[in-house]
This record gives structure tokens, C-alpha cells and sequence, in this order.
């Protein structure tokens, strides 16, 4: 502990880095809120250093980060930055489900194993040092799928603020989800023939002046097309009755990030707003959708066990007569805009209002390299990536509600237009900072109740 009780000032003689093997000083240097010659009162150097490590651990680059001062003379001293660095190429095999959650494909589908998306992924991270990243993946399977994404997030080495990032990708598949049918997602297979082939390709900048704030400005252009079968089974899978749609689409986000640990926060708030439009106001495919979410948590400071989180989120899009291809963009049921209880269940519409509320409890939290009295027996273990890896176990305790504004999908559907909740418990294994597995039991409003698994955080 380094607090001091007078009211002194330290200053900052030089700042450090060390075991950055590949990654570029500045990439660390730019997440810190204190520079060289720079002051702050002697009394707050635990929360100091606390707030600096924090901010480096986000950037996703590192296992470890430990700050430390040295030579502290009269009022001046240096600061020690120690990081970790992650491993940045990790091949992994795609094994997945195409639905929405493993419940969905385990009680709606009887686990059909045709369900089953396979291939390989490569994730080349900090490929420059820059803290870049390049993602190419191909799956077969339920569909055949093709995926390249590059980012880098500090392009202008100079200021250091803006970022820029690639997409593209191409799909095809005999099976698609052409409706929603009694408040779930209704498949059509129609043996070897195509039912959907799309393009997709994207691009974003990205501006972030201070640490915790960013603009992103996207573009991006699809094109789609369908068989003759899909819209027999719905005329509106398009809007327009044509078995082909191409859009533009332009977007602009903003969010303001100012939690303490991104993967599983328990401290701080977050802030995000989006604003996306489809076709330019000139095309067939036309879509506006508006988006606000603020997120907060908090830590019990006399038991830092606890701790609660809690978020609201509103979405917005119009024209009512929407394509029903872009349901998934602003619809709830899909990835975390979701009520916990409906995991089988899409509820299509125009607009939602949704609120979490979670209670947590950290059972644990374990790191192999704290463990010194294995460091003789095991040292191979102790130099790499495998020590530093955390794990940490949450109970949790949670209710979810929501209201789904619906003119058009009402038909056979019903759980839109009136409002839906629903509460259970859970366990959250936090593996690293970008790797979350959530085992929860859930009740919704009509009782009924579920096991379900997710690999995301929930709010």
C-alpha cells in the first residue's frame, strides 16, 4: 500500500514498460490517465496505480498487468508498468449450433446434429503491435459461410485517435428461417437447393480523442437473394416481393465506456447510443433504427463480494412496414437482447423497451501464477500464457422485463404488445478478459422454466 495521509504531491519521473515483447509502447501508454511530469496527491497512489492497470487489462492484449514504483526520491518517482502479453495467433476449430442459444437447438430441434456449423478460425491479434487484428474464418455445414475482418484501432501513429476497420463476408444455405411462427423462428429445408446466398462488406472509423469516449462512423453494402419457395412461404420476407434486396446502409455510434473490467464489470457505467439507416432513403430496402443503452454497476464497498448490475435499453425503428430479412438488427431474442426465460422465443416488432436487473456474488478467483508454492515444481507452467489465465465463479441472481411494440408480426404471434418477464439464478465463469460461460436456471411469466447456457456477458 503506497496511500499517504498528508496532503503532498508526487510527480512522475518516467514511466516504464516492461515484457511488452511485441506490443508498441504507445498502444499502453495511450490507455493511461497520467504522463511523464505529471502530479497527483501522494494519498490517492493505490486508487492511481488501480485506475491505470485497469484501463491497460481492457485493451484485450494482455493476461497480466501489474503496476509498481521505483526510485521514489523526495517528491518524484517512476512507475513500472509489468505486462503479459496474450498469445496472438489462436487457430480454433468452428464447432457450433447455428440457433440462437443451445437450448433453442437442443428442445426446439431434438439436437439435429445437421444443425451443426463446422470449419476453422484464425484470430491473428497485435499483428503490427498496434494492437491490430486480422480474423479470417470458413464454416460448412448448415451453411456454407466465409468471413475476413481486419481493425486497427490507432491508424494516425501521430494523435493516435482514430481507428479503422474491414468486413466481408458470403453465406449461402438450404435451410432459413423465412417467418415467425407462435412467438418462434419457423425453418424451411428444401433439400440441395440454395434458399439464401448474401454479400455483405463493411467499413468503420473509428475517433477517440479521450480514453473513454468514441465515435464510430460505418457504411456498408448487402445484397441478398432467395428462392422462389422462401417467398411463396412469406411475401414480406423482402417487403417489396422481389426474390432479391441490395441496401447501403450508414451508421454512427457513440459509447462511453467507464467500466472497470470489460469481459465481467462490477464497477462504473457504460453508454451507447446508434443511430443506423437502410437505403439512403432512395432504395426499395428502407429501415431506420435508433438505439440507447446505459448500463451501471456497483461494488459493495464493506463487502466487495458484492455487487449488482443493472441496464436499460430502447430501440426504435421505423417505417412499421419493415423487411422481415432485418428483424434480427432491432427485434428482441437475439444475442443479448433477450428476457432470460424466453430463450425459444423471438418477439419481432417495431420497438422494445428492456430492463435488467442482476445480483452477484464472487465465489472465487483464481490465477495459477499467484500460487507460489507450485512456481519450483511446475516452472515450465509459470512461463507461459497458461499461468496468468483467471478464473473466477459468480452466483448471480436476476429479473429481466421488457415490452415489445408490434404492428405487423402480431398475427400467430403473442407475446408482443404486453409486457414479459423473467427472474432465476446462475453461475457466470469468467475465464479471461474476453471469455464469459453463463450456466443459469430461468422462470418466465407463464412458468415456464429452463436450464440455458450462454457465452456472453448478460448486461
Amino acid at each position: 500500500m503506497y496511500a499517504q495521509s498528508d496532503n503532498s504531491f508526487v510527480k512522475v519521473r518516467n514511466i516504464i514498460i516492461e515484457g511488452n515483447k511485441k506490443t508498441k509502447p504507445y498502444v499502453i501508454l495511450r490507455e493511461m490517465t497520467i504522463r511523464e511530469n505529471d502530479s497527483f496527491p501522494a494519498k490517492d497512489m493505490d486508487s492511481t496505480l488501480l485506475h491505470q492497470r485497469l484501463n491497460i487489462f481492457n485493451i484485450g492484449l494482455f493476461n497480466d498487468v501489474n503496476l509498481n514504483i521505483k526510485n521514489w526520491e523526495d517528491d518524484s518517482l517512476d512507475i513500472i508498468v509489468q505486462v503479459h502479453e496474450r498469445w496472438t495467433i489462436i487457430p480454433l476449430p468452428i464447432i457450433k449450433f447455428v440457433d440462437r442459444n443451445v437450448v433453442e437447438w437442443w428442445k426446439q430441434y431434438n439436437h439435429d446434429f445437421k444443425r451443426l456449423q463446422y470449419g476453422a478460425l484464425v484470430n491473428w491479434g497485435n499483428i503490427s503491435g498496434r494492437n491490430d487484428a486480422l480474423q479470417l474464418a470458413i464454416s460448412f455445414g448448415f451453411a456454407q459461410k466465409l468471413e475476413v475482418g481486419y481493425s486497427i484501432p490507432q491508424l494516425n501513429v501521430r494523435k493516435k485517435n482514430v481507428g479503422l476497420s474491414m468486413y466481408f463476408s458470403m453465406l449461402r444455405t438450404r435451410r432459413i428461417a423465412y417467418n415467425t411462427l407462435d412467438d418462434k423462428l419457423a425453418y424451411m429445408y428444401l433439400g440441395s437447393s440454395w434458399q439464401q446466398q448474401k454479400i455483405e462488406v463493411s467499413a468503420q472509423v473509428s475517433y477517440r480523442k479521450a480514453i473513454y469516449n468514441t465515435h464510430y462512423f460505418s457504411t456498408g453494402y448487402g445484397i441478398t437473394a432467395v428462392s422462389d419457395t422462401v417467398l411463396q412461404a412469406n411475401p414480406e420476407y423482402f417487403s417489396d416481393g422481389n426474390k432479391r434486396q441490395q441496401y447501403f446502409k450508414i451508421g454512427y455510434t457513440f459509447i462511453s465506456d467507464h467500466r472497470n473490467i470489460k469481459a465481467y464489470p462490477t464497477q462504473g457505467w457504460y453508454l451507447t447510443a446508434n443511430l443506423t439507416n437502410y437505403g439512403l432513403g432512395f432504395m426499395k430496402t428502407k429501415m431506420t433504427s435508433v438505439n440507447f443503452q446505459f448500463s451501471k454497476y456497483f461494488q459493495w464497498k464493506k463487502y466487495q463480494r458484492f455487487s449488482t448490475a443493472s441496464m436499460i435499453k430502447w430501440q426504435l425503428s421505423w417505417p412499421l412496414k419493415q423487411p422481415y430479412n432485418l428483424q434480427p438488427i432491432k427485434s428482441l431474442g437475439y444475442g443479448e437482447n433477450l428476457v432470460r426465460g424466453y430463450e425459444l422465443n423471438v418477439l419481432d416488432g417495431q420497438h422494445f423497451l428492456l430492463f435488467k436487473h442482476e445480483f452477484r456474488f464472487r465465489v472465487f478467483s483464481f490465477q495459477y501464477s499467484k500460487l507460489k508454492k507450485f512456481k519450483g515444481k511446475t516452472a515450465q507452467i509459470f512461463r507461459s500464457s497458461l499461468a496468468y489465465l483467471p478464473l473466477k465463479l459468480y452466483l448471480s441472481a436476476y429479473f429481466d422485463a421488457a415490452y415489445v411494440w408490434d404492428n405487423n408480426y402480431a398475427f400467430n404471434n403473442q407475446y408482443k404488445n404486453k409486457w414479459q418477464f423473467g427472474y432465476g439464478i446462475g453461475l457466470n465463469f469468467v475465464t479471461s478478459n474476453s471469455n464469459l460461460f453463463r450456466i443459469e436456471y430461468s422462470v418466465n411469466r407463464y412458468l415456464k422454466n429452463g436450464v440455458y447456457l450462454h457465452f456472453t456477458q448478460p448486461i
